[in-house]
Order: C-alpha cells, then structure tokens, then sequence
C-alpha cells in the first residue's frame, strides 16, 4: 500500500550484495534473516541531529527490536533534517499517502492534526490503550486529559511524565566563566549584563538563528513575555484574535535587542546551524530542551549547563511529546505501532526514574533537574499557541526587515494582524 523510500531501497540492494556470499556459509545469519523477514515491519521516520550525528530515538529503537524480535521491528528512515522541515515532510507525505505508520510531533500543528482526524488519517489509540492497561495507566492523568478529544477518543500517545519535556537554557560554563560567571543570572537586567560581559571578552554571547523557524529565539522572547501577568494571559490564549497589545510590542523589542548578541548572518541561519555553531563552542548561550542534552556526546556535556529562563521560567506542554499511528497498514503493523508506542512509555518511565534519581547521569543532566524540581513557573510552548503560518511563513518573511529597522514594531504587529486575518478567511 505504501511506497517505499528509494534510498532506501538502494541501502537493501547493496547491503544484499554486500552478505550474499556470506550467507552461504553462515546458517546464524540466514535464521536471522529470516526471522525479520516473518515479522512486521513498522515504518518510522527518525531524526538525526545534525550537530551529533545522534538521535535521541536511536534506543528505542534497538531496545523494541529486541524485545520484540521475531515478531516485530521498527523500520527506520533516518532523516536528516530539522523538527520545522520533519514537519512540513509529513504535510507532503499525506498528500502522497506516504506517510509512516508512526508519525512523531502529530500534536504541534492544530490545523494539520484536525485535518488529519477529520479525514480519518489517524488512528484512535483508546482501544489499543485499553488492550495495554499499563500503557494508559502510566500516563499521568493531566497529559491523558490534554490529549483526549472531548468524545473521549485519542489520537496522541504523549509520554507518562513530562520530566524529560522541559526546555530551558543551555550555556557554556566555560565560556561564562571567561566573563566571571560561575552560575547563570537569575534575572533579565543580570542577563544582559552578562551577555556584554561576554561581548566585552569577545565572545558571541547568543547563538540565535532565523531561517525556516525562530524556535530558539522565540523560546527566549516568550518567556520574556510569560514573566509578567499580562504575558502570562497573553500566551496562555489559544490562537489569539490579535497581536497587537503592548505584551506583544514588548517581546518584539526584546527580540530585537538579543540580535544585538549573536552572529552577523544569526537570521540568515537555520536551527540546525544554530546548534552547531553553539556545540562547537562558538557562542556561549542556546536554548531547547532535554531532547537536545540526550543527543550530546558526552565531551560536549561536560561543559555545559541547564538553567531556567531569567524569572525561573521553563517551558513544557503535555501535547509536545505525543506520537500518532497513521491509518492504512495492515492490522498487524498498526498491533506493532501501537505496541511501540506504549513500549515508548514504558522506557521512558525507566529512563525518567534514573534522571530523577540522578543514577548515571552526567553533570549536565543533573542541573536539568535542579532546574525542573525548583522551577517556579512553566510556560506552555507558544508553537501550540498560534497559527502555524504565522510562526513559520510570517516569521521568516517578516521578521529579517524588522532586525533590519525597516520596519517598526508596530506595523509589524499590524502585518500579523492582517496575515492573520487572511489565514482565518481560508478556514
């Protein structure tokens, strides 16, 4: 039913080529292969970072291959590509009914996943929850709740906790050090008092980007907006009918201000160089979340730290770690998808356990948790808060002239408005 993926068909020619004559003489890899030929593939798109060469979902992987050899494997396409890019596949991939029988990221972009409920693309997941009794009941009951359409049917499978979901600021000890700071400051008027300290030494202080998405600048700007009541009732509105307010008008100017810290080409640049550039010590300040900690080689983590935004500030939203099943395979591959993802669950509550618990864990990791367990305010993520036109198109058109002072903030805000008024009529 579904086409595959000629690279990847290429892979499996040159791979048989490359076993054939051993085959011949090896009966152990002959059962082997045998064995994944008896079982159900289930096809998933993976990401692979591109500043590590890591994927955070690599384990998982391997741990259900091997758990359920013989019965079920997951099938994975490693992709190259950033979250926002991944994003936009999965619209292309609908269309040509290509899409995975896992999807990652289904719960970000509202206007796709109810285009994709509506047309019956998804699978609902209460039945095969109800089947794996653990499986639903080691996922924490506000998460459960956020996921849950109000007929009672679910179609995302978030993980049990939202520990590992936090995101938050990411520095270099080493190079705040060089500036005179042993911890990072605790609120804005400290926090650009740092960064000229570290433009005084001649470091770049922020490693921002602008390219396909504004997600680590608009990780700070928004928490910047989330410190006062007024932003705080701003961002917490679900697809606001305006963004022309005075808390609106403020964030931008902040926004302005941190590309004053950043490199030269910062909007030129898409998140994936924006990473890399702050992994190999070019700047000293980034921001994400803990997905991006898993995926560091331990010679990067040694040297960096997890703070929360001035104010004590991190981001989480329950829908941000939910998976979906695409339908249309065979019931035996959508058992096995749904088995993955209640497995996904179940690693990831062994996982958090030994985080929480501090077992094994790097000093990094251990400042993630400082940080999650004396957190005073979390902030839902603004990407599941706005239409995602004006996150992505308006952004990358609009914001360049902006940095650029040819245009003032308030005709920007008055260009959203318009953008989205136009999005809206569409509807």
């Amino acid at each position: 039913m579904r086409k595959r993926k000629m690279m990847n068909v290429c892979v499996c020619l040159i791979a048989f080529a490359v076993l054939l004559p051993l085959s011949a003489c090896s009966p152990k890899q002959e059962v082997q292969r045998n064995d994944r030929e008896e079982a159900a593939g289930i096809p998933v798109t993976f990401l692979i970072n591109p500043a590590t060469n890591l994927s955070e979902n690599q384990e998982l992987a391997e741990a259900f291959n091997e758990e359920y050899e013989g019965e079920y494997y997951v099938d994975v396409e490693w992709l190259t590509e950033s979250a926002s890019g991944y994003r936009e596949k999965l619209k292309q991939w609908n269309i040509l009914d290509e899409m995975p029988a896992v999807i990652t990221d289904a719960g970000f972009d509202y206007d796709f996943y109810t285009l994709l409920t509506e047309n019956k693309r998804l699978v609902n997941l209460r039945p095969y929850m109800d089947a794996i009794p653990q499986w639903k009941a080691a996922v924490e009951p506000e998460i459960l709740d956020a996921c849950t359409e109000e007929s009672g049917d679910i179609y995302l499978a978030p993980l049990g906790s939202g520990i590992q979901s936090y995101a938050g600021i990411i520095y270099n000890k080493e190079l705040l050090r060089q500036a005179g700071y042993e911890t990072f400051p605790k609120t804005w008027e400290a926090f650009w008092d740092c960064l000229d300290a570290l433009q005084a030494k001649g470091i770049t202080p922020l490693s921002l980007h602008g390219y396909g998405s504004y997600w680590v600048p608009m990780l700070f700007a928004t928490s910047y907006l989330y410190g006062t009541q007024e932003g705080q009732a701003f961002l917490d509105q679900d697809f606001p009918d305006s963004y022309q307010t005075p808390e609106m008008a403020d964030m931008m100017e902040m926004l302005d201000r941190m590309y004053g810290y950043t490199y030269a080409d910062a909007v030129e640049i898409d998140y994936d160089e924006a990473e890399v550039r702050f992994c190999s010590r070019e700047a000293a300040i980034f921001a994400n979340g803990y997905w991006m900690i898993q995926e560091m080689p331990d010679n990067v983590k040694e040297n960096m730290g997890f703070a929360p935004f001035p104010g004590n500030i991190l981001m989480n939203s329950p829908r941000m770690s939910a998976w979906a099943l695409t339908a249309g395979y065979d019931a035996k591959v959508t058992d096995g998808a749904a088995k993955l993802l209640a497995f996904r669950v179940e690693l990831d509550a062994r996982n958090s356990e030994k985080l929480q618990n501090k077992e094994g864990v790097s000093a990094l990791e251990c400042s993630y948790i400082d940080a999650v367990e004396s957190v005073s305010t979390v902030m839902p993520n603004y990407q599941m808060k706005w239409e995602q036109e004006i996150q992505n198109d308006f952004f990358t058109e609009r914001l360049p002239g902006y940095l650029d002072r040819e245009t003032d903030t308030g005709t920007l805000l008055k260009q959203m408005d318009e953008r989205l008024e136009q999005i809206r009529a569409k509807k």
